[in-house]
């Protein structure tokens, strides 16, 4: 028996149990989806990617923003306890403790764990030109001509100052050019980012990476990505808003004070 038969005949019965007409019978009783095969996937929403890709090139093409860089560490599962840290272990807090110290006088938080893992940083970002400032409070980075430097906010940039991260490691500017490329998108809900209605995405990458990227009509808003060990995860957050900020009066020869006293 075919299947359009089947369904005919499951109608009928329905029309006889129920005493309904073929019409109301047949829409009560849709015909079920064939189940999709797990191991096809499914379809790209092509909508939804060139959104995304829209956006992204918009955003990258913008002369400037102000920006806010969030890196976020958790632990899935509680650490397994340990003995006191002993004399290595207070000589390295204290030795770390001494580090802070030196870049944020007088700013040492109740707890150094919770400083290290919930670090926040506010700047200004030129996509188009590839460069940024971003200032944590008494410490400061600065991105320019594809070398990146960090110190004490406010102090004159130097050799001495650059910085080399892991490769792993998001910046602002590698964060915001994840989309790129994208080969899937899926709208997942609707939120309000600083008074500007977003549409939130879950955007798969080229490399396989899992975003979640906000966009309004016109540029990327907020992007996100966690990246999961055994026991561990680490999640990057780049926001972004007033687009069109004046860049012209920016100081590239100094680390930034957007958050510290100059």
């Amino acid at each position: 028996m075919t299947r359009d038969r089947a369904h005919k005949k499951a109608i009928r019965a329905r029309m006889a149990a129920r005493g309904e007409p073929y019409s109301v019978a047949a829409r009560k009783l849709a015909t079920p989806a064939t189940p999709a095969d797990p191991e096809t996937p499914a379809e790209p929403d092509t909508a939804a990617v060139r959104d995304v890709l829209t956006r992204t090139t918009a955003t990258l093409a913008a002369p400037g923003a102000w920006f806010e860089f969030r890196t976020d560490w958790a632990l899935l599962e509680p650490w397994p306890a340990r003995p006191g840290p002993g004399l290595i272990g207070r000589l390295a807090r204290r030795a770390a403790r001494a580090a802070l110290e030196r870049i944020a006088p007088g700013e040492i938080p109740a707890s150094l764990a919770d400083w290290f893992a919930h670090s926040a940083g506010t700047g200004i970002l030129e996509p188009a030109a590839a460069r940024y400032q971003i200032d944590y409070g008494h410490y400061a980075e600065t991105y320019i001509d594809g070398k990146e430097f960090g110190g004490r906010s406010g102090t004159q940039v130097q050799a001495p100052h650059r910085n080399r991260r892991a490769p792993e490691t998001d910046t602002p500017l590698t964060l915001l050019r994840r989309p790129q490329g994208a080969t899937d998108a899926r709208h997942i809900g609707d939120e309000t980012l600083r008074g500007t209605p977003c549409r939130m995405m879950t955007v798969t990458t080229p490399d396989l990476a899992r975003l979640t990227v906000w966009i309004d009509d016109e540029h990327i808003r907020q992007i996100q990505r966690e990246e999961r060990a055994e026991k561990i995860s680490r999640t990057w957050t780049l926001e972004l808003w007033d687009f069109g900020v004046p860049v012209d009066s920016l100081d590239w020869s100094r680390l930034p004070t957007f958050r510290t006293p100059s």
